[in-house]
């Protein structure tokens, strides 16, 4: 399965835009209803780069692989964007960075299009800057 840049976005923008510190499945309905494989992919992945985990002390996302092969989510586990979570976010949500990640990069570790999309933000704030 390959990297969906925009579903990271998604689940992403969706910390940012909540008044909660925490979230869990239930923020997440309509992406688990879509495709609950492909959700907790992803936030397997993320949780990997360090970019979500889970937020009781022993940080346990609560996303568990089953003998069919087929993941599961234990409900109400709260999860949190990390540090480097936020940077990714905010990065994402700047003009064009997506864009260009999808266009340029669609092939790229997670780790390379993470630093590249600091870099981007970097640039573009420097560019702010001069200006």
């Amino acid at each position: 399965m390959r990297l969906d840049y925009e579903l990271m976005n998604e689940i992403l923008t969706s910390f940012l835009d909540s008044e909660q510190s925490t979230l869990n499945i239930d923020s997440f309905l309509e992406l688990y209803e879509k495709d609950a494989q492909k959700l907790a992919h992803h936030l397997i992945i993320m949780e990997e780069k360090g970019l979500v985990i889970g937020a009781f002390p022993n940080g346990n996302m609560g996303i568990e692989l089953e003998c069919e092969g087929l993941y599961d989510f234990a409900y109400g586990t709260p999860w949190r964007l990390t540090s480097n979570g936020y940077d990714f976010a905010a990065a994402l949500t700047k003009t064009d960075i997506l864009t260009t990640i999808k266009d340029k990069f669609q092939k790229e570790g997670l780790s390379a299009v993470i630093d590249i999309s600091k870099k981007i933000a970097i640039k573009q704030a420097t560019k702010l800057l001069d200006e």
